[in-house]
C-alpha cells in the first residue's frame, strides 16, 4: 500500500533573508518579463493530454504539494517546497513550506499566480516568480504577489495520469517550462522545451482547503 504522502520531487523556492521561523522572502535577481486522488488506471504520456484537473485544485480554494515527474516517472521521496537555504532545489519536505495554492488570475485568463499556502508578509502570500538576466536558464524565487507581473503567471497544461490516477501537468511562464536538473546543483530551472534533455511534470496532491486570507 503507498503511503499519503506519494514521492516527488521537491521545488525549492529561493527566499532572501528567509529564517527558519518563516522570515520574510524576497526574489534575489531581476524578474524576468517573461489530490485529490481518482480511481483510475495509470497512463503514459507522449505529449500533452487532456486530463481534467482535481476537484479545486486550480481554483484557488485548495491547498496542494507539487510532486515533480522526471520522464514520466515517479520521483520518490520528494516534494516541491520552499527551503531556509534560498534556492529551488529538490528535498524531502512536505511540511508548510510545501503548500501552495494555484490562484487563476481572473477575467477567464488561463494563467495561474502559483501562491505558498502558509508563508506570509505582513499577512499575505507570496508568489512564485521567475527570476535571471535575460539568458536561460531562469530560476524561480518569491516575491510579493502582483498578477500584472508576467514573471509571476504559470500555464497548467495537461499532461496524463500519475499511477494514482491524478492529473499531471506541464507548468510553463510564456515559452519556458518549469524542469528540474538533478546534476551540477542547477536545482529547478525555467527553459524552453527541447533546451534540456529532461522532462519534469507535475502532479498536485489535494492537502485540504486553502488558508489564505480572505481577498488574496
Amino acid at each position: 500500500m503507498r503511503k499519503t504522502l506519494p514521492g516527488a520531487v521537491v521545488l525549492v523556492l529561493a527566499l532572501q533573508g528567509c529564517s527558519a521561523d518563516g522570515g520574510t522572502p524576497a526574489a534575489t535577481e531581476a524578474p524576468v518579463a517573461s489530490r485529490a486522488a481518482a480511481s483510475a488506471q495509470p497512463s503514459a504520456s507522449s505529449g500533452l493530454g487532456s486530463a481534467p484537473a482535481p476537484a479545486g485544485a486550480l481554483d484557488g480554494k485548495r491547498q496542494v504539494l507539487f510532486l515533480p515527474r522526471l520522464d514520466d516517472n515517479e520521483l520518490p521521496g520528494s516534494a516541491l517546497a520552499v527551503t531556509v537555504a534560498g534556492r529551488v532545489q529538490v528535498i524531502d519536505d512536505y511540511a508548510e513550506r510545501a503548500l501552495f495554492v494555484p490562484v487563476p488570475k481572473g477575467r477567464g485568463a488561463k494563467e495561474r499566480l502559483i501562491k505558498t499556502g502558509t508563508l506570509r508578509a505582513g499577512g499575505e502570500p507570496f508568489c512564485l516568480q521567475l527570476s535571471g538576466t535575460g539568458t536561460e536558464p531562469l530560476t524561480v524565487v518569491t516575491a510579493a504577489c502582483d498578477a500584472g507581473e508576467p514573471a509571476q503567471l504559470f500555464t497548467f497544461e495537461p499532461a496524463g495520469e500519475d499511477d494514482e490516477g491524478r492529473s499531471t501537468y506541464a507548468v510553463r511562464n510564456g515559452d519556458v517550462f518549469l524542469q528540474w536538473h538533478p546534476l551540477g546543483g542547477a536545482g529547478l530551472v525555467a527553459e524552453k522545451r527541447g533546451a534540456s534533455p529532461m522532462e519534469t511534470t507535475f502532479s498536485l496532491q489535494d492537502q485540504g482547503a486553502a488558508a489564505l486570507p480572505k481577498g488574496h
